[in-house]
């Protein structure tokens, strides 16, 4: 809470919902485990006049924070009038506290250079204003309160470091902190100091004028008499002597006027550089990034800042290491040109590397120079270069991850959308971004977010008055055009790639280029190795060289990708160099092992459907060690956009025969994750690749897989031309195993229109396929049908049956996906019997299936229904959990039927605790809907509705 809020599990950043949550959040974090009584959290959240709702609402807030914040242990504790935070939650609030309150201890014992580290330490927690772009006024007075504990914890730190001699390193940091509280009088006070002892008299009684100003023109006042005494002081003085003649250099190029974002990172390069007088560690900073990312330009503007720190030289050297028509330049040319920006001659610089390097150390060690390294090729060109004494600090360069350096090493990624608009803006240099926000960031999309090309893309914009930014979005759509555009006189984003890209092996240099066929969108060491023929180790160590180069990126262990320009360019390498059949065969490689290793994870997270699926046989070797259901369905969930692209190049590029396989394969994995939208996309490819070959059952068989993702996500006259045609087509071609499968599907679909004696015909078609080809999956499957429309017709003897008949088929062919839906039908009914103990038991253990397998359309429906059974036995509050719980799962997985399902029975829910308006409107959105579907559950809405009474007449 020192700065912006935030809350992190490790290193994953949580969400915590809209301003509601992370107003009764940061409440409970300023009490840091004391009791906010429930009155306090509602004036927190409204100030004045909160709602009849305001208790309710703000007990589903917590309940909110408590789903986001969700780990082994609780962290937000019910007691009794309220409710505080969790024993051993880490706030940075306390951390800050117990190291300032260290360092004073150290300073009691004359440990004046720990006492410091503590207070920095202690004091580098802190980003920002505490709560930062929270509005809670009634949170002002502890805000206030941690306010001031930083600033006087601040202004203790800066009083040791003026007794440790530290003025010169202070004036730039002390001169940022009066600028932001012009009226701190000891704050002025200390920087007096510190510009008087560093020989500044002029710089001292300007800052005095300056306090002067500001307390006579707000407050009407004087300096108080220390602030007068100081200046007597300071002006009746003189500064200190020197006697030494070097006259001070600096070679910095110059800083941009447009420099945008970077403040971590730049934090990061000055608070660095603040190394102890005393200290023994020489300072070195290294950053590293992509081509184009902004490394120069932000070394040089950290330069620039640190100048007056490092008085005696601010020296810059372009190392060559990425320049095009130049070798890099070596260590002792380097040496060389270093030694003599300090005035040595040819006839005192000796010809030896290592002696041009004592040398360049010795030089150093009696002055204060800040050295940037530029463009550094590896640790090997820098490490003679760099100073040997703390008063000088070096800030290096490169493309490559210099991790063998003992420095402080940034990486920089692409820009933030914010800091990337304003950039782009800058550059622009007029209004037209702000006048096109939408084209705009297009533009910073299709440019990556790289500051080169932001920079290229606005450069052209600047100088062409006519153009608007959404004519430059449209020039650069193009995929093959894009890197055309990106490019000026002196700028382009290809040719700053192709130097990184000219540093690399020949292996290395193939692995990249052919790295551009692969269509989806991330990849690991086993595809890439497919790929390419390698062994999946070899293809990880080629893999962690590019990331060296910054030519990929690495989000987690083992899994890579593009930036999206860098992309490009290896897909043009690619088509430059390699010839088409060549490419054809490694991307061939690639879908073999997708669809083979698909396959093998399919018959470990769903064996009893072998038969309802191609049999694929591998023709590479087995890469991938996949020895359970968690592992293949984990691999599964990873792969699964790529799976999808690989669907859509397949039957776009030429493949149509993996499309289809693809497809069939894949057709249960959909039903159990839920991701509808993918489902359609590839079943949709399939059906075109099927008819590109001819195959009328494969086409049968995509149509069938399409019917039952379009009944899913409500599409039900689609769903109902999907089905028939494709049961039309299995009998017609006598293949009763698929046409039963299109016949449950076709079941399901009457069912949820209500036509329940249609339904009942085709499910009894689907039990008797599935009995006449020994089915036991599809029996289940029918017998579940079956139940749900015998429920619907009133007939709870036959539901029962037919329900308890299909859990125990499911039990003998261990299919948990059939027990988990007839165990819940079976609570359903028994809580409608007033069985709510039996029903619960039989939800949960439906709940425990669901989760176990992942299988998320089971688990919404089970959500679903224990919030209905824990409203009947009056538990409010846990049956609105469950309801939110299921209304996010459907929203997540793209069901409208179960999200309307799920705002219907939280308007039940809430209507049982008096919250009308709250009921109506969770009904209305339930309603708009069941409409658009055009089940009939809209009719038994409609009625709940009607009798809501009108506003007016709600107290």
């Amino acid at each position: 809470m020192l700065g912006p809020l935030e809350v992190s599990d490790g290193d994953r950043q949580l969400t915590l919902g809209g301003p509601k949550q992370q107003k009764v959040l940061a409440a409970l974090l300023l009490a840091e485990g004391r009791v906010v009584p429930l009155s306090d959290l509602i004036d927190t959240v409204w100030e004045d006049s909160p709602p009849a709702s305001a208790e309710k609402q703000v007990r589903n807030a917590v309940s909110n924070l408590r789903n986001s914040l969700a780990g082994r242990d609780p962290v937000i504790e019910s007691v009794t009038g309220g409710y505080a935070l969790a024993a051993g939650i880490q706030l940075d609030a306390t951390t800050f506290k117990k190291r300032v309150e260290n360092a004073r201890k150290l300073r009691k014992t004359a440990s004046m250079r720990d006492a410091v580290h503590e207070f920095r330490a202690a004091l580098s927690l802190w980003r920002g204003t505490v709560l930062a772009g929270l509005d809670c006024p009634s949170l002002i007075p502890q805000i206030t309160g941690l306010q001031e504990k930083r600033l006087t914890a601040y202004e203790e730190c800066v009083e040791l470091e003026l007794g440790l001699d530290r003025h010169r390193q202070l004036t730039d940091e002390l001169t940022r902190w009066t600028e932001e509280y012009p009226l701190r009088e000891q704050l002025a006070a200390q920087l007096i100091l510190a510009w008087h002892r560093s020989g500044s008299r002029a710089q001292a009684v300007l800052t005095y004028r300056r306090i002067e100003s500001a307390m006579r023109d707000e407050l009407g006042l004087e300096p108080g008499a220390e602030l007068q005494r100081l200046l007597r002081h300071v002006t009746g003085g003189s500064p200190p002597a020197t006697s030494d003649r070097w006259t001070p250099r600096n070679d910095l190029p110059r800083d941009i006027s447009y420099f945008t974002g970077r403040q971590r990172a730049l934090d990061r390069l000055l608070s660095a550089s603040s190394a102890p007088n005393g200290s023994n560690t020489m300072v070195i900073s290294a950053i590293d990034g992509m081509a184009g990312v902004g490394k120069t330009t932000l070394a040089v503007h950290a330069a620039h800042r640190l100048a007056t720190r490092f008085s005696d030289a601010q020296l810059f050297v372009d190392l060559h290491a990425h320049t095009p028509g130049r070798a890099p330049m070596t260590p002792s040319a380097a040496l060389e040109k270093l030694l003599r920006t300090l005035g040595l001659g040819s006839d005192v610089i000796p010809p030896d590397l290592e002696d041009r390097s004592a040398l360049w150390r010795a030089e150093l060690a009696r002055r204060r120079v800040l050295v940037v390294l530029d463009n550094a090729a590896d640790t090997t060109q820098v490490r003679p270069l760099l100073p040997g004494s703390p008063r000088s600090l070096a800030l290096v360069t490169s493309r490559q991850r210099l991790t063998q350096l003992d420095a402080n090493l940034i990486s920089l990624d692409l820009m933030p959308l914010t800091d990337a608009r304003d950039l782009f803006a800058r550059v622009v240099g007029d209004h037209r971004p702000f006048r096109e926000p939408e084209a705009t960031e297009e533009v910073l999309r299709l440019c990556d977010r790289l500051p080169l090309a932001i920079q290229i893309a606005g450069a052209r914009l600047r100088h062409r008055s006519s153009w608007t930014v959404s004519y430059l979005a449209s020039r650069l759509r193009d995929d093959h055009q894009r890197l055309k555009e990106l490019e000026t006189d002196d700028l382009s984003v290809a040719a700053a790639f192709s130097l990184s890209y000219e540093q690399l092996t020949k292996e290395e240099k193939r692995t990249f280029r052919f790295l551009g066929l692969i269509p989806g969108t991330d990849f690991d060491p086993h595809a890439v190795g497919a790929l390419l023929g390698y062994a999946p180790k070899n293809a990880e160590k080629k893999l962690e060289n590019l990331v060296d180069a910054h030519l990929l990126q690495q989000p987690m262990p083992s899994r890579y990708r593009f930036h999206g320009l860098i992309r490009t360019h290896a897909a043009s390498l690619v088509t430059a160099s390699d010839e088409e059949p060549r490419r054809r065969a490694a991307l061939t490689q690639l879908f073999d092992h997708y669809l083979s290793t698909a396959s093998e994870a399919m018959d470990l997270v769903a064996p009893t459907e072998r038969a309802h699926r191609p049999n694929i046989s591998r023709r590479g070797p087995t890469t991938i060690d996949m020895p359970s259901y968690d592992r293949a369905l984990g691999w599964l969930d990873t792969e699964r956009s790529n799976l999808v692209a690989m669907s859509r190049h397949t039957v776009s590029y030429g493949w149509p025969t993996y499309a289809s396989r693809l497809s069939s394969t894949l057709w249960r994995y959909f039903h159990i994750c839920g991701n509808h939208d993918d489902a359609l996309v590839v079943h949709t490819n399939a059906l075109t690749a099927a008819s590109a070959i001819g195959d009328v059952l494969l086409e049968a068989d995509a149509l069938a897989s399409r019917g039952y993702i379009n009944w899913w996500l409500g599409h039900y006259s689609r769903a109902l031309a999907d089905c028939q045609a494709a049961t039309r087509i299995a009998a017609e071609n006598g293949d009763r195993s698929l046409e039963g499968r299109a016949l449950h599907a076709l079941g399901l679909i009457h069912t949820r229109l209500g036509s329940n004696e249609k339904a009942e015909e085709a499910l009894r078609r689907t039990l008797a396929a599935g009995r006449a080809t020994e089915d036991q999956i599809l029996t289940g499957y029918a017998l579940r049908g079956l139940g749900e429309v015998y429920h619907n017709l009133g007939k709870e003897r036959e539901a029962m049956a037919s329900y308890e008949e299909a859990v125990s088929v499911a039990r003998r062919a261990d299919n948990s996906t059939i027990e988990g839906y007839a165990l819940r039908a079976l609570g359903e009914i028994h809580s409608g019997m007033n069985q709510h103990g039996k029903a619960l038991t039989q939800c949960l253990r439906s709940l425990e299936l669901a989760r176990r397998s992942g299988n998320r359309n089971i688990e919404n429906r089970t959500l679903r229904t224990l919030g209905e059974i824990h409203r009947h036995l009056g538990e409010l509050e846990e049956s609105q959990r469950r309801f939110e719980e299921a209304l996010h799962l459907a929203k997540e997985t793209g069901n409208r039927y179960e999200e309307a399902r799920a705002h219907d029975g939280a308007a039940h829910t809430c209507s049982a605790y008096g919250e009308i308006r709250a009921a109506a409107a969770h009904w209305q959105r339930a309603l708009e809907i069941y409409d658009r579907l055009g089940v009939p559950e809209a009719d038994r809405v409609r009625v709940h509705l009607n009798a809501v009474p009108r506003s007016g007449e709600m107290s």
